[in-house]
């Protein structure tokens, strides 16, 4: 029922349309003109910590459908020129900076931390916290996370990558320049330049003719 009465409100009261996440946060976006956002969501979980600085930066002649998640006041993502992205996640703590000329495809999770510690004693209250602080805070259950044990670390995607739908990148990873991540794909350590790789993990199957064009 409200999802009908807010399409009602919008109708009758256009001029007072919600803003979308992209005009809310334009203060923490640096984007060159000739760039096309066709879809971008932005979510920061904590508001009130934002630091004054660019938290997503995209370059020239870019054509972007993705969505990017700042849990904390720390993390950045840098998109480079002529980068397309047909549909992704990405979820910063830390950096992810994507070079030039790299095709994205759709379904595509970019995650430069761990969100827990792999060790049990290190995160045996994390679901106890969240629970207690979603009910205290009103669906807020990031308030009192224990971020000290989780690893967070750059991913970099260098220029000339092509990766396919479905892929998962994590923390720490860097794509070497010209490569190819098949569908469906798990990337957990480096892949070096002019490669294909695919599996979960990522594997190198074949490599490839350097291009310098």
């Amino acid at each position: 029922m409200k999802a009908v009465l807010k399409k009602i409100y919008r109708l009758l009261y256009p001029e007072k349309r919600e803003p979308s996440s992209v005009e809310k946060y334009v203060d923490y976006i640096q984007k060159e003109e000739d760039s096309i956002l066709k879809s971008v969501g932005l979510r920061f979980d904590r508001e009130e910590m934002l630091e004054k600085r660019p938290y997503l930066t995209i370059g020239k002649r870019c054509l972007i459908t993705a969505s990017f998640v700042f849990e904390t006041e720390k993390g950045e993502v840098v998109i480079g020129d002529n980068v397309h992205i047909g549909g992704a996640t990405f979820i910063s703590r830390n950096k992810i900076e994507i070079r030039d000329d790299v095709t994205l495809a759709w379904g595509i999770t970019v995650y430069d931390h761990n969100s827990h510690s792999v060790h049990w004693e290190e995160r045996k209250n994390d679901n106890r916290q969240c629970y207690e602080d979603y009910i205290r805070y009103h669906g807020d259950n990031l308030v009192n996370k224990d971020w000290s044990n989780v690893v967070s670390k750059p991913i970099l995607i260098e220029s000339k990558v092509w990766i396919g739908f479905n892929v998962t990148i994590l923390k720490g990873v860097t794509i070497g320049e010209g490569s190819v991540i098949g569908a469906g794909s798990v990337v957990a350590k480096d892949i070096p330049p002019w490669s294909v790789a695919v599996g979960n993990p990522a594997q190198v199957i074949r490599t490839l003719k350097k291009s310098g064009c």
